[in-house]
């Protein structure tokens, strides 16, 4: 939990101007768009305490405040605040990623998956079931015969030696 938290504070401090410029293209509101930018980390912090918490990542984040500026133009336009335009429309930016954005997921992807297989065989099995897999904890410690207890401990020690590894 402390490791995913110290996760999504990097996060924070490496993305939070872009993800500002993005919710302030759409609004217009610098205001608003700081306090939709702060509410979609404290949202992704909120959700760590669940069995199988949302991925802390730059695409998950970024998604998330678009979502956020999103609901908050239409709730405002249903309020009568503000009319909600092509201009606006049209400065919401593409989900598709550029060629540049391209090659350094790569290999930051190359850099975690060279990352896992350093991981001991058994945590690293519990983290791809998990993670990459999508398996619940419960059918996890099924398929694997261990506790549902077992699962989360290496789940969180898997995460921890990645975050060590990836600094």
């Amino acid at each position: 939990m402390a490791t995913r938290a110290l996760s999504i504070s990097r996060l924070y401090g490496l993305e939070r101007d872009r993800l500002r410029m993005i919710a302030r293209r759409i609004l217009g509101d610098p205001v608003t768009a700081e306090d939709l930018v702060q509410q979609a980390f404290v949202n992704l912090l909120g959700r760590s305490s669940h069995a199988e918490p949302p991925p802390v990542s730059q695409a998950y984040i970024t998604a998330a405040v678009r979502h956020l500026t999103l609901n908050h133009l239409r709730n405002a336009k249903r309020r009568g605040e503000v009319a909600l335009d092509d201009a606006a429309l049209a400065a919401i930016p593409s989900p598709v990623a550029s060629p540049e954005d391209t090659v350094i997921h790569r290999a930051e992807l190359k850099r975690l998956l060279k990352a896992i297989e350093t991981l001991p065989r058994r945590r690293r099995q519990v983290f791809v079931l998990s993670r990459l897999a999508g398996l619940s904890y419960a059918q996890i410690a099924g398929r694997m015969g261990i506790s549902r207890n077992t699962v989360i401990s290496q789940i969180a020690s898997a995460m921890a030696d990645l975050d060590r590894a990836l600094g």
